[in-house]
């Protein structure tokens, strides 16, 4: 009987005590699930520098928070290439991996580098954007409204504010004022939005001392962008972040409201192998299908193995040690996912500069072949010299004289023979009256024979003159001397 009674007493405490247990399971998974969103507060510290950018760089910038590395990448390298104008960048960052929106803050030095120093703000704001893009929007469009209110988000030079009205709420869209120019601010929040309305402190960005102050805010020198900088917007009806299909080519000058409105403009989805970083338990239990396994994949499996060794022997029992792998009974048998690795477009166009080093060299080796055959196909013979000599023949006998001389009758020299040469010498060295002499003396032109037996002719004809002259020339002294 007592140990009836003693059951019986013990089943009633249990069960007493049941809805307790029950009470405080539930107040616990309330409290987990509370500590897996962002309040307000927090939320609204960490969206307080930023809501009142201009809605193409604030895309940018929600964007590139839920890619912390591609961030800090992109920081190091601009600080580190100060002297590129944003011009030079926006070139130099074709063929890198980044996401675009990280290419697009790159001409942004300073708010990058403030970005990128941050770290805990940039994964709460990422973490953020991943769990609820439309409640970040939300949030963002409180925060202009008391901007608003305090008279600190008007139209001025720097931007441009259009305001449009729904039914139950108040949209603001801000835009630079020049397309092709941007101007970042900075601002003190507890001015701008007035009496701050949460227990959290909001986040306050430095900035230079040589900015523009105008209207309670801060402007940063101009920053002048190409069209492809506006890619990305904001659809405030639906509260979420677009981006342009294909790249832009044009600037957008119309309504602001009017820009993203179109079917060129798709929903921006994030990329979750692109990221290559783990996700906070946050994200994981918000959507545990798409994040709980990504990021860096291969580590966890690396770590999840249930491999023990045993029976390991001794150096001085036996020199082969031998070991015995077992394992847990309640391990489940794990499928090693490893992706393929991603060629980032450096990668690919080094490939395709060595493949073209190599046909570049091929083409070049066939050059000096086709050159080396039709150098020897060309080269030097004796029959080929001794035309050559004979073309060139009557250059090297005319000299400059004679060739100007009957340049313009048309006539060509010919070369006196070497009987001429000696008779004339004969002639000069001769005996002969002054008269004679100077008439032997006078250049004679030389005509061309037409055949040899005018040559000849002439040659006899001039041998006989000659004579006749000395004959009488003797003749002529002989009177004197009687």
């Amino acid at each position: 009987m007592r140990n009836i009674t003693l059951s019986i007493v013990i089943a009633l405490s249990s069960a007493q005590a049941l809805p307790a247990l029950a009470q405080s399971n539930t107040s616990l998974a309330q409290v987990s699930s509370a500590t897996q969103q962002y309040s307000d507060a927090e939320l609204d510290s960490a969206l307080a520098p930023i809501a009142l950018y201009p809605d193409t760089l604030l895309t940018h910038i929600l964007i590139a928070s839920t890619y912390p590395l591609d961030v800090v990448a992109a920081d190091r390298w601009r600080q580190s290439n100060k002297h590129l104008t944003p011009e030079q960048v926006e070139g130099v960052l074709d063929g890198v991996s980044w996401d675009p929106s990280v290419k697009a803050l790159a001409p942004f030095t300073e708010l990058l580098n403030t970005m990128a120093n941050d770290l805990e703000w940039l994964q709460q704001l990422g973490d953020n954007v991943l769990i609820d893009q439309s409640r970040v929007l939300d949030r963002v469009q409180v925060l202009r409204q008391h901007a608003h209110n305090t008279g600190n988000l008007v139209t001025n030079d720097y931007i441009e504010v259009e305001r449009e009205r729904e039914s139950t709420r108040e949209i603001i869209y801000i835009e630079p004022r020049n397309r092709e120019v941007v101007y970042v601010p900075y601002y003190d929040p507890h001015v701008v939005y007035g009496h701050w309305w949460h227990p959290v402190s909001p986040i306050r960005w430095r900035h230079h001392v040589s900015y523009h102050h105008h209207s309670n805010v801060y402007w940063s020198p101009s920053v002048r962008l190409s069209a492809f900088f506006f890619f990305g917007g904001v659809h405030w009806h639906n509260r979420h972040v677009v981006i342009h299909r294909e790249p832009l080519r044009k600037y957008y000058h119309g309504s602001p409201r009017k820009r993203v409105v179109s079917r060129d403009y798709r929903r921006w989805e994030h990329n979750a192998v692109h990221r290559r970083a783990r996700y906070s338990n946050r994200v994981v239990h918000s959507a545990p299908a798409r994040y709980e396994h990504s990021g860096v994949t291969r580590a966890k499996h690396v770590s999840n193995k249930h491999i023990r060794t045993a029976n390991r022997a001794t150096h001085n029992d036996n020199k082969r040690s031998v070991k015995s792998v077992t394992r847990t009974d309640n391990a489940k048998p794990i499928k090693r996912t490893i992706e393929p690795k991603q060629v980032t477009p450096l990668r690919e166009s080094r490939l395709q500069r060595k493949q073209d080093t190599v046909k570049r060299k091929q083409s070049i080796e066939h050059a000096l072949k086709r050159n080396q055959a039709v150098a020897s196909s060309k080269r030097p013979t004796r029959d080929n010299t001794l035309k050559a000599l004979k073309q060139d023949k009557p250059a090297r006998i005319t000299s400059v004289s004679e060739s100007k001389r009957y340049a313009n009758q048309g006539q060509t020299t010919q070369r006196p023979t070497k009987q001429n040469i000696n008779r004339q010498r004969v002639e000069r060295t001769s005996p002969q009256h002054r008269s004679i002499a100077r008439e032997t003396s006078k250049p004679k032109r030389i005509e061309r024979a037409s055949s040899n037996r005018s040559v000849k002719h002439t040659s006899r004809d001039k041998s006989q003159r000659q004579i006749s002259r000395v004959e009488r020339s003797a003749s002529k002294g002989n009177s004197y001397k009687h």
